[in-house]
């Protein structure tokens, strides 16, 4: 019979797919199952699927799984049975078995869905997924350019084949598929970047140099680039800049960086993937993405979904409670953490999210409590004992806050709250000699950290205790550093320094500057509170006072709103 032809119709042209190309490919496919499964008039012949072991997993996805296939089985058996809805319950069982990672399942899922509805564009492009993650990277090359036919201008396709090519040492072919990419998203990093690897692999130095330069212009904190862009630059001879990126290229010197080996890009039918499977843990993994991602409304509509597919899930109602702080409903966090409890009596991490609601809510005794029965259930839970050591030294329990800190340290030896908090708690009780000795030693582990170098030049500059003091090595800390930051803290440091330097005129000008940025900061009750030492230097005399007992250095914690909990739920 002559192969008939299929008009696709594209924004850019019209495109004439053979169908004999999806017949040659279809029987290509027969391989991979020597059985076949038939269905109703005009299905042809297909794969065999069966369900695979499903006993390790959740109640709910076995449901799904067992649900999905059924669907497959009664549509085979209905005489009227159309292609589309046969393809489309293959369809929708492969992207179940895809998610749940029975990639042999799937594949044989996705060749049925094709064979039956050979013009559909997401079976091809899902075979080619699963190749890929199968290592089969000519199979997965031959189902995106299958894909592709079906929509040439399909950005996630022209990508996967961009990479896929360049893998299998084939950069010709990748620059070409690339660049149809490019002229779809010329200001996109990943396209660039690839562009830049193909250019690479075709040993196009310059090319690289500009395609990954670019890379680099338009993602900034994507340090996978330098390492290409340091083997250009070597090509060219130009070491200098080989040099700079190959040191670059681990992240150094960068707040944050991309991780992987390649730039990321969006895939919608990727994306559609991760709410095929509907059980807790499913639910759970996109409230843990989103909440990273900062999506707070997103990760409690997931925590609530988890909680309706188990409402059991004590750990998940701590979940939803932590988000529901974030969307500003308090009220609803605490009946969260409380339910949470009531499942479980044992989960430390219920005990430290209420802890934290009613810290928030000024209530500190019961955050103390609540901290302490976390801790009690759990010795290395270093979050909680730092929020226990800070409630403590908050409300002047001050040994006692030392020996959580102590604790904090012995678990995470550089957490940097941990270490300034024991150091401040040895300065309310007036243990001058170890609090120096303490911040000395934070200051080597943290040797760019502002808050130790201050905090040090104070106990140096206004400790009261002479052995203590030493206002030259506090001048050293001080130095040239007073526009590092413009908190009113480090302008009141540089004031007891100078002073205990005898530089009393400078002291005065430094103390009425701390004073100003009290003021500018919305501070008016810090600045009335500075004018204590104002006065000393104005009459010519040293502080020796380091803190006063009610500087905002000595409370540390969360905001505290005293009708927290009066507050409605949002809707």
């Amino acid at each position: 019979m002559r192969p008939f032809l299929v008009v696709l119709v594209t924004c850019a042209s019209v495109e004439l797919i053979d169908a004999s190309a999806h017949a040659a490919h279809a029987a290509r496919q027969r391989d991979a199952g020597a059985a076949t499964q038939q269905g109703g008039p005009g299905i042809p012949e297909l794969l065999p699927v069966t369900l695979p072991d499903l006993s390790t997993m959740h109640a709910s996805l076995q449901e799904q799984l067992r649900a999905a296939h059924a669907s497959v089985m009664s549509e085979l058996q209905r005489p009227s049975a159309s292609p589309v809805a046969v393809a489309n319950a293959y369809g929708n069982l492969g992207k179940l078995f895809m998610a749940t990672r029975f990639n042999d399942e799937a594949g044989r899922c996705f060749r049925n869905a094709q064979r039956v509805a050979f013009r559909e564009f997401a079976w091809p492009y899902y075979l080619g997924h699963v190749l890929r993650n199968e290592g089969d990277l000519a199979g997965a090359v031959e189902s995106f350019e299958l894909a592709r036919q079906l929509r040439p201008l399909d950005f996630p396709t022209l990508m996967w084949l961009g990479r896929l090519y360049l893998d299998l040492s084939r950069p010709a072919e990748a620059e070409s598929r690339l660049a149809e990419a490019l002229t779809l998203h010329p200001d996109h990093p990943a396209v660039r970047f690839e562009m830049g690897r193909a250019a690479l692999a075709k040993q196009d130095y310059r090319g690289a140099v500009t395609h990954l330069t670019a890379a680099l212009t338009l993602s900034p904190e994507s340090t996978v680039i330098h390492y290409p862009l340091a083997l250009a630059y070597r090509g060219l001879g130009d070491l200098d800049n080989a040099a700079s990126h190959f040191e670059r290229r681990a992240g150094r010197g960068s707040a944050r960086s991309t991780a992987g080996l390649s730039i990321p890009f969006q895939d919608p039918l990727l994306a559609a993937l991760n709410g095929v499977i509907q059980t807790p843990q499913a639910y759970r993994e996109r409230g843990l993405d989103a909440a990273a991602a900062g999506n707070w409304p997103v990760a409690l509509e997931n925590y609530k979904r988890a909680i309706e597919a188990d409402p059991q899930y004590a750990a998940m109602r701590v979940n939803l409670g932590t988000a529901m702080e974030q969307v500003g409903d308090p009220r609803g966090a605490l009946e969260q953490y409380q339910e949470a409890l009531r499942l479980d009596p044992g989960l430390a991490e219920g005990h430290y999210g209420l802890g934290h609601l009613f810290e928030r809510g000024g209530r500190d005794q019961e955050a103390i409590e609540q901290y302490r029965a976390a801790v009690n259930l759990n010795a290395t839970f270093a979050p909680a004992h730092l929020r226990l050591a800070d409630a403590l030294r908050r409300t002047g329990q001050l040994e006692q806050s030392v020996s959580q800190y102590r604790q904090v340290i012995a678990l995470e030896p550089a957490d940097q709250n941990a270490l300034f908090g024991e150091a401040m708690a040895l300065v309310r009780l007036k243990h001058y000699v170890e609090a120096r000795e303490r911040l000395t030693e934070a200051m080597t582990i943290h040797p760019d950290q502002p808050m130790f170098r201050q905090a040090l030049a104070r106990v140096l500059a206004a400790a009261p205790d002479d052995q203590v003091r030493d206002g030259e090595r506090a001048w050293k800390l001080v130095d040239g550093r007073p526009n590092e930051t413009q908190h009113p803290g480090a302008f009141e440091t540089l004031a007891m320094v100078l002073a205990e330097l005898g530089h009393f005129d400078l002291a005065v000008d430094w103390q009425r500057l701390a004073m100003s940025a009290a003021t500018r900061a919305g501070l008016p009750q810090v600045a009335q509170q500075m004018a204590v030492n104002l006065a000393l230097y104005l009459r010519r005399q040293p502080c020796r006072t380091p803190w006063r007992d009610d500087d905002p250095d000595h409370r540390p914690g969360p905001a505290v709103d005293p009708g927290l909990f009066d507050k409605a739920s949002p809707k």
